[in-house]
């Protein structure tokens, strides 16, 4: 799987009960016809951390459903627990998700190699490519340059998405990528066109649920 393009970071429509399914068949349909090179559900701009697990494989099969196959669906698996991620993981493969995104563990303070230990465990006990999500302001842990060499030996692994703000961080994960089939996408829209000047592959993009065709513009551009 090599992920590229505009991807959007999706917000979850939510009502007074729950998962707002009409919306958010709405909001899918809506950004598959402006165009997004696919959808990126259950992140930090899709509040998964105020999610129950219901909730979550709610709106899993809703937008697995709508989308019918039309554009890639991910979704964030990841948590504090690797146990938690795994079974989590496994679920979201049953409803047809195409890759996993894993956010580094937070509120704990954990090793470089506690936090290697956790994506192999979690790359060894599932079956989904997985995206590495990496945004240290809001989970004090970075993957780092030593993290990031062993991570990118594990063939699951496919890409990064890198919030952390600094083209130099984006940089350092291009310089260490040597496989054509990993992605080191952008999630940090301020930064979309200076990172792919770079040579990152695309962006996930919270901005690109209102400002679609803004955000796809950038990316065609750059293209062209």
């Amino acid at each position: 799987m090599k992920i590229t393009g505009i991807i959007t970071a999706m917000v979850t429509p939510l009502s007074e009960n729950g998962i707002d399914e009409a919306a958010t068949r709405k909001l899918v349909n809506k950004l598959i016809n402006d165009g997004v090179h696919g959808l990126f559900i259950l992140g930090t701009n899709g509040e998964f951390y105020a999610l129950s697990e219901e909730e979550k494989l709610t709106l899993v099969k809703i937008v697995v459903d709508e989308a019918a196959g039309r554009v890639p669906i991910f979704a964030g698996s990841g948590g504090i627990s690797t146990e938690a991620v795994i079974q989590l993981t496994n679920q979201f493969a049953e409803l047809g998700i195409d890759a996993v995104s894993i956010i580094t563990p937070y509120l704990i303070k954990i090793s470089d190699e506690e936090l290697i230990q956790h994506y192999q465990a979690i790359a060894a006990n599932t079956n989904l490519p997985i995206i590495l999500y990496n945004i240290p302001a809001n989970t004090k842990i970075s993957i780092s340059e030593q993290v990031f060499k062993e991570l990118i030996k594990i063939p699951r692994i496919v890409g990064i998405k890198d919030s952390s703000g600094q083209l130099e961080n984006i940089q350092m994960y291009l310089d260490l990528n040597d496989r054509a089939d990993f992605s080191v996408l952008v999630g940090s829209d301020s930064l979309i066109l200076p990172a792919l000047q770079k040579g990152a592959d695309g962006a996930v993009a919270a901005t690109s649920n209102v400002l679609t065709k803004t955000d796809l513009g950038i990316y065609q551009a750059y293209l062209a």
